[in-house]
């Protein structure tokens, strides 16, 4: 025996930093590679939603309230997808499920590249985002149920290095397409989702029964409802979720319309730049990142991002180039980073197994409560106040969730599942 450890602590020392870095990633199983694949696929295409504000207000002549409650409805179906689709999920199957939600997001984008000139589009927009936010938090439930035990966080944060990859190049093109075919803009969008839909149809193998790490995650026969509920540090979490995306929500709507502001036509372009700058910082750091956040809390993690939060939106009150705006990207991206290779784990932590899909989905709805607030508020701000008070605000509020998250994390600490 003292052999064999011998053996394996120098080849695991003579191991290269590369090897070292990938090796968590090994043997997660062909299904969990599928639905990887499918979601770098689906959000390359995810062509409509960095524009959203951009078609709005350009296309359709919305001016930036209007625009922003458009987009608060958009994120209000999200949201509404999001707490119907779970339940079903649980009932009748999360793969099952989420092939609907993502097939019918297809369809409506289909349709939106024949009639995206209309003056009602936006309805249908809002319509494919209900399908869209229902599929959403099904997929975390599908990645708990097929990840291996121990490995969530390697699991959470290699999807979310697979969304990125997508999404480097998914918004030069969609820049192109803006300025060149809108049709195709969301002809795009609806094949990549239909590519993904395949993909996970005949990859993807769920378990015969959902895996309970922990005392935490048993059955709980009460229903969902009353399940989560009875789960006081899940509704605290709820609420960091909210003032989260809250914030996060205005890279979405609030940034477009700063670099529109400030570069004028070329705005469309260059926010498509800095979108793929987005992605390949997250590309290059979110694993390095994961590993030398392993030993760290979820919520201690959560923390640390709303302090680089605060910095990167906090710069976009200040008078900026095209340099300026990619240094403020770098530094909320790493905020992103941190944040999102954490949360998901959190909440599986605290899920009973046999109703993950519908804990997901009732998250959902706060996250996506914030996206539908955020731009509701922010529309307003920035038209009476400009946009230097708007990123001022949101840099401020960084900085009060990311205090409450701390409080959450040693509340958390106290909580001692039995495995």
């Amino acid at each position: 025996m003292q052999t064999t450890d011998s053996g394996s602590s120098a080849g695991a020392a003579g191991a290269s930093p590369l090897s070292r870095l990938v090796a968590p990633y090994k043997g997660l199983g062909p299904s969990l590679w599928s639905m990887f694949f499918a979601t770098m696929i689906n959000r390359f295409g995810d062509f409509v939603g960095a524009f959203l504000a951009l078609y709005l207000s350009r296309v359709l002549g919305l001016d930036p309230a209007r625009t922003g409650a458009t987009v608060s409805m958009v994120f209000a179906a999200s949201m509404a997808g999001s707490l119907l689709s779970g339940r079903i999920a649980d009932a009748v199957g999360r793969k099952r499920a989420l092939l609907i939600c993502q097939g019918a997001a297809g369809l409506v984008n289909l349709a939106m590249s024949f009639l995206f000139a209309h003056a009602w589009a936006p309805w249908l927009i809002v319509a494919g985002s209900l399908f869209r936010g229902g599929a959403r938090p099904l997929i975390g439930a599908v990645l708990t149920d097929l990840a291996p035990a121990g490995k969530r966080k390697e699991v959470f944060g290699l999807q979310y290095w697979s969304i990125n990859v997508g999404v480097a190049t998914g918004p030069l093109v969609a820049a192109f397409l803006f300025d060149h075919s809108l049709a195709w803009l969301f002809r795009g969008d609806a094949i990549s989702t239909f590519l993904s839909v395949l993909l996970i149809a005949r990859g993807v193998r769920m378990p015969a029964a959902a895996r309970a790490e922990t005392s935490l995650e048993r059955h709980d026969e009460r229903g969902a409802v009353a399940a989560f509920v009875a789960r006081p540090i899940l509704l605290a979490f709820a609420g960091l979720a909210f003032l989260s995306s809250l914030t996060y929500c205005q890279t979405g709507f609030g940034l477009p319309l700063r670099i529109s502001e400030a570069l004028g036509e070329g705005g469309p372009r260059f926010m498509g730049y800095l979108m793929s700058l987005n992605a390949l910082i997250v590309i290059v750091l979110s694993i390095p990142l994961a590993r030398l956040l392993r030993s760290r809390t979820p919520l201690a993690c959560m923390a640390y991002s709303g302090a680089f939060y605060v910095v990167g939106f906090g710069m976009l009150a200040l008078p900026l180039g095209k340099a300026g705006f990619a240094v403020s990207t770098a530094v909320w991206t790493i905020g992103e980073i941190v944040s999102s290779i954490n949360m998901g784990v959190f909440l599986a932590k605290h899920s009973p197994a046999n109703w993950r899909a519908s804990f997901q989905s009732f998250m959902g709805v706060f996250y996506s409560a914030g996206w539908t607030v955020g731009p509701l508020v922010a529309g307003p701000v920035a038209n009476g106040a400009g946009m230097p008070v708007l990123w001022l605000a949101t840099a401020a509020l960084c900085g009060c969730w990311a205090l409450a998250a701390l409080g959450v994390d040693r509340w958390d600490r106290r909580i001692a599942p039995a495995t």
